[in-house]
């Protein structure tokens, strides 16, 4: 299954909430369950820097990730940036191909 990135940054709004993040993730993810039942969470990390959340998930395909990014930005991400992933392992095979 592909792998993907998603990155997300807090609204204005978020941010005066911080207590409530945590309860924020756990629903995020119990609603990504609901919505996007083939979806498998890998890892998610908070951030110091540009970007607020780090979350890695596999899914079956772009579709299925963009519905990621929508149920978080229902959560209250200002904005999200959702990435394909390649292993290295997989890139070494691609760059034997050319």
């Amino acid at each position: 299954m592909p792998t993907f990135v998603l990155l997300s940054t807090v609204s204005a709004e978020g941010t005066t909430q911080v207590k409530s993040l945590i309860q924020s993730d756990r629903e995020f993810q119990a609603q990504r369950g609901k919505q996007c039942p083939s979806v498998e969470r890998i890892t998610s990390y908070a951030l110091l820097g540009t970007y607020d959340f780090l979350h890695i998930f596999e899914a079956p395909d772009a579709r299925e990730a963009a519905k990621v990014a929508l149920v978080a930005n229902s959560f209250g991400a200002a904005s999200t940036w959702t990435f394909t992933a390649i292993p290295f392992s997989e890139l070494e095979g691609i760059v034997e191909q050319l």
